[in-house]
């Protein structure tokens, strides 16, 4: 299939053995994690190729189109994944897209008739949900994470027509070396000046493992409150310091749950037991958070009450601009919005 779309300064084409020489052949130490579609590598751009300087980059190619090396991978058919590729290219080179600071910026692309790849301008240190499976990230480094994935939902939400990104999760937002998360997997994109195009996703209509919207499944029909539900899993996994594996949060567990359900319950729980309103919805929140700089009481009670208000069943969800605004009450986000570089 045949790339056509006219976009102007269109990005640099590259070869499947460029690729292969900015990751290491695909090195098993390269690797940085799995989307819900593809397999992302870090790659360095060697001083002089192509006349280009020395430059590490992020590679992300279909899963299909390289070796998983026995890994179980999901795998949908080829014609279904260039046309996610196709979108993809066509969302971060359109003018009001491409600038965007938490979007991934697109050096170039890979495609010929057997494999078909991205390169990011975008020196990854690793992916939230690695971050969060790790526990390296403090409270101070969750704010702005969560902050500004907010206000890019916000933005995408505020197109005329609005995206929809409909498979956002923690392993498809990447961490730059200012620790800014990076959305860069568009696999479920629709909306904007791309149109409603489904794409065929009929056929893998919902979003990654441990985020699918369950009015979704009732209904059949992504909003923008699908995308505000996937983002309450994010702000859970992030304060409840558990990445969503298929397990949930509890321990010496083999029954697979989701985080959100598990949330619930460990509120429902809570709630029976104790009396204060406050203590058993901060009971979401890590106790290690409490002695961590930045760290406010309040700001946690109203992170848990609005991670559990946007993962709510019904249509009682916010919209991404009203997640925003309430997150500008945050203390931290008052007293510390030059320390988190979070913008007015």
């Amino acid at each position: 299939m045949d790339l056509d779309i006219e976009l102007g300064d269109f990005p640099k084409q590259f070869a499947y053995e460029d690729l292969q020489l900015l990751t290491d052949n695909f090195d098993v130490r390269n690797v940085i994690g799995r989307t819900q579609f593809c397999k992302v590598y870090r790659g360095k751009i060697p001083q002089g190729w192509n006349e280009m300087q020395e430059q590490d980059v992020t590679v992300k190619i279909w899963a299909d189109t390289v070796e998983m090396k026995g890994e179980v991978i999901h795998k949908p058919a080829v014609d279904h994944n260039v046309f996610r590729f196709l979108d993809e290219i066509t969302f971060l080179t359109y003018p009001s897209r491409s600038g965007h600071p938490n979007l991934a910026k697109l050096m170039g692309y890979l495609h010929d008739e057997n494999h078909f790849g991205v390169v990011y301008d975008l020196k990854s240190l690793d992916t939230v949900r690695n971050f969060i499976a790790e526990g390296t990230f403090t409270w101070m480094d969750r704010i702005k994470v969560i902050f500004q994935l907010a206000r890019l939902l916000e933005s995408l939400h505020g197109q005329t027509p609005q995206y929809l990104v409909r498979n956002f999760s923690a392993a498809h937002i990447m961490v730059d070396q200012d620790l800014n998360p990076v959305l860069f997997e568009f696999g479920m994109l629709t909306g904007g000046m791309i149109g409603m195009k489904d794409r065929g996703l009929s056929l893998y209509p919902f979003a990654a493992y441990g985020y699918t919207d369950p009015v979704l499944r009732m209904l059949g029909v992504s909003t923008d409150r699908t995308d505000v539900f996937t983002f309450g899993v994010v702000l859970l996994e992030l304060l409840c310091k558990c990445a969503v594996d298929g397990i949930g949060c509890r321990e010496n567990s083999t029954v697979p749950n989701f985080l959100y359900r598990v949330a619930q319950e460990i509120y429902d729980t809570v709630k029976s037991r104790c009396f204060y309103e406050q203590s058993r919805i901060l009971s979401l929140v890590h106790r290690s958070f409490r002695t961590e700089a930045g760290y406010d009481t309040d700001d946690g009670l109203k992170l848990a009450k609005l991670a559990m208000k946007c993962v709510q069943m019904d249509d009682e969800r916010p919209s991404m601009g009203e997640v925003v605004e309430h997150l500008k009450t945050l203390h931290v986000v008052r007293n510390y919005a030059e320390l988190l570089l979070l913008g007015p």
